[in-house]
């Protein structure tokens, strides 16, 4: 869940917003050309200038949907790190068992219990029709802490259909 902040002509509107409502908004947001910029706790800043006829003159007018975690992802370390991008580049990661503790089993590697505890506790995974999943808190919280994150790699995890991970 997130909690959306709309800044408009007519003032600020607040209200919750699912991960899909987030999805969506962050899709459309791309296919419509505005600028999108990942935030370090996980939500997104969705911008653009609305174009508006004022007494025959064009007004040009600053519009933004800030979309804030109810969980932020909080302090992201090494290991959490290499474990989103483990699962972001998996081609598919599945929920498994491995000495009676459940782990996370991503192409070839295994996601040991403890981690997979953790990512599960902070609410950074979700298990969904037998697959493990980012979810768009991680994944945005992943893109804004790469350095070297292209625009392009933001549209490709919004372009996600939400159970298969972008490659």
């Amino acid at each position: 869940m997130f909690a959306q902040t709309f800044i408009h002509a007519g003032g600020i509107t607040e209200g919750p917003a699912s991960e899909a409502h987030a999805l969506q908004l962050v899709r459309r947001a791309f296919r419509r050309g505005h600028t999108v910029d990942a935030t370090p706790e996980g939500g997104a800043v969705i911008t653009w200038t609305a174009r508006r006829a004022v007494l025959g003159d064009v007004v040009e007018q600053g519009r933004s949907i800030s979309l804030t975690p109810d969980t932020p992802i909080g302090e992201v370390t090494d290991a959490v790190r290499g474990y989103l991008l483990t699962l972001h580049t998996a081609p598919s990661a599945i929920p498994g068992v491995m000495d009676g503790r459940r782990v996370i089993r991503a192409g070839l590697q295994v996601i040991p219990a403890a981690a997979t505890s953790h990512l599960f506790g902070r609410r950074l995974v979700v298990e969904e029709g037998g697959r493990v999943r980012l979810t768009l808190v991680a994944r945005l919280a992943l893109l804004s802490l790469l350095t070297a994150a292209a625009p392009e790699d933001l549209a490709a995890i919004a372009e996600a259909d939400g159970v298969e991970l972008p490659a």
